[in-house]
C-alpha cells in the first residue's frame, strides 16, 4: 500500500514538473498595455520600438504582445502610476517625474550637481542597479530599463541664468517633484508647479519664463522658438524608466524573466546611447537656430553650487534615503579616485 502511494505521489510530482516546463516553454501568452508621454516618432519612441520591444519579443519567444499608447493618450506620468495600480495599464515609460512618483527613493540620483558626466551615472547604475531594483520591487514595480532623460539645463525666455540673481528674477516652472522645488527655492526662485504636459503652453503664454528640461524635450515640444537662453551648466541628472507592475511581471514564466534579465544590460546600453545622442544633436540644432549659451563666471558658479548643495543634507538625514545616499557617494568617490 505504501509502495502504491509512493508511486502515485511520484507520478503526480512528475506530471506537475512536466506541466510547469510546458508552461514555461511557451504556453503562456499575454498582452500588456504601456503608457508614455513620448510622442510616436521621437527618439524615445524609436528606442522603444527598435530596442526594447524586439528584446521583449525574443525573451518571451513572441508570446508577449505589447501595446504602447504614445503621446500622453493615457494621461501623464501620475495617471500612469494610478492606472497601473488598478490594472488599466500594465506598465509605463516614465519621465523623471514619473520615476520619483513611483519610486520616491530615486530622488537621491537627482541631487543637484551630483554627477559630473554620464560615465559616473553608468558606474552608479552598474554598482547599484540591484539595490534600486529591490527598492522598485518594494514599491510594486519591476524595472524593465533604467534609462536617462538628460542632464537638465535651464531654458529661459528672459534671463541668461548665469547669475544667482537670475533665479530670483525668473518665473521658473517646476514639474519634477518636491526635490526640484526645494532646490529652486534654495537658489532664490519661487517655482511654479506644473505637470510636464502643461509646461509648453505655460511658457508660451508667459505664465513661466524658465524651466529645467532635456534638450530633446525642448526641441520636440518646439519650445526652441520661444526660448532665448540655455544655461551653460546642468543643474541635475534626470533618470527615466520603463517599468511594469510587479504583479504583472510575476505572471511571466520564470524562464522568460531570466531570458530578459540576460539581455537587459544591453537594452539599457543601446537605449541610453540613442537618447544621449539625440540630446546632443537637439542642443546643437537649437544653438544653430539662435538659442544662446553664455558663460558664467567662476564666482557666480560657486554661489549657485553652494546654494543648491544645501538640500543634500535633507536626503542625508532621511531614513529612507540616508543609507542609499551614503553608498552612492562612496561608489562615486571610488570611481573618481580611479
Amino acid at each position: 500500500m505504501k509502495r502504491q502511494t509512493f508511486f502515485r505521489a511520484t507520478w503526480v510530482m512528475v506530471f506537475c514538473i512536466m506541466f510547469t516546463m510546458s508552461a514555461d516553454a511557451g504556453e503562456w501568452k499575454s498582452r500588456w498595455k504601456i503608457g508614455t508621454i513620448a510622442p510616436d516618432g521621437v527618439g524615445w519612441a524609436r528606442q522603444i520600438k527598435n530596442i526594447v520591444l524586439p528584446a521583449v519579443q525574443e525573451a518571451t519567444e513572441g508570446n508577449l504582445d505589447v501595446k504602447v499608447y504614445w503621446g500622453g493618450v493615457m494621461g501623464d506620468d501620475e495617471d500612469f502610476v494610478s492606472k497601473m495600480r488598478i490594472g488599466q495599464l500594465q506598465g509605463a515609460g516614465w519621465s523623471g517625474q514619473g520615476v520619483l512618483i513611483a519610486v520616491p527613493e530615486m530622488e537621491v540620483v537627482t541631487l543637484p550637481f551630483l554627477f559630473n558626466n554620464f560615465e559616473e551615472v553608468d558606474y552608479i547604475k552598474k554598482q547599484m542597479s540591484s539595490a534600486f531594483d529591490e527598492i522598485a520591487r518594494k514599491n510594486g514595480y519591476m524595472v524593465v530599463a533604467w534609462i536617462d532623460e538628460d542632464f537638465g539645463r535651464i531654458y529661459s525666455t528672459q534671463h541668461a541664468m548665469t547669475q544667482l540673481q537670475d533665479f530670483q528674477d525668473s518665473k521658473v516652472l517646476s514639474w519634477f517633484g518636491g526635490l526640484e522645488e526645494r532646490m529652486l527655492k534654495s537658489l532664490g526662485a519661487s517655482p511654479i508647479s506644473v505637470n510636464m504636459p502643461e509646461a509648453p503652453p505655460a511658457i508660451r503664454q508667459g505664465v513661466g519664463d524658465a524651466i529645467i528640461a532635456s534638450a530633446a524635450w525642448v526641441l520636440g515640444t518646439q519650445l526652441y522658438s520661444s526660448v532665448k537662453y540655455v544655461s551653460p551648466y546642468a543643474l541635475r541628472y534626470a533618470p527615466a524608466m520603463i517599468a511594469v507592475s510587479w504583479d504583472t511581471w510575476e505572471t511571466m514564466p520564470k524562464n522568460y524573466q531570466q531570458n530578459y534579465f540576460k539581455v537587459r544590460p544591453d537594452v539599457v546600453r543601446r537605449f541610453v546611447a540613442g537618447v544621449r545622442n539625440d540630446n546632443i544633436k537637439s542642443l546643437e540644432a537649437m544653438k544653430e537656430y539662435g538659442i544662446k549659451e553664455l558663460t558664467v563666471s567662476p564666482e557666480e558658479m560657486a554661489k549657485i553650487r553652494k546654494n543648491a548643495l544645501t538640500i543634500w543634507e535633507e536626503n542625508a538625514n532621511k531614513p529612507e534615503t540616508a543609507e542609499l545616499m551614503e553608498e552612492m557617494l562612496s561608489h562615486l568617490e571610488d570611481f573618481r579616485a580611479q
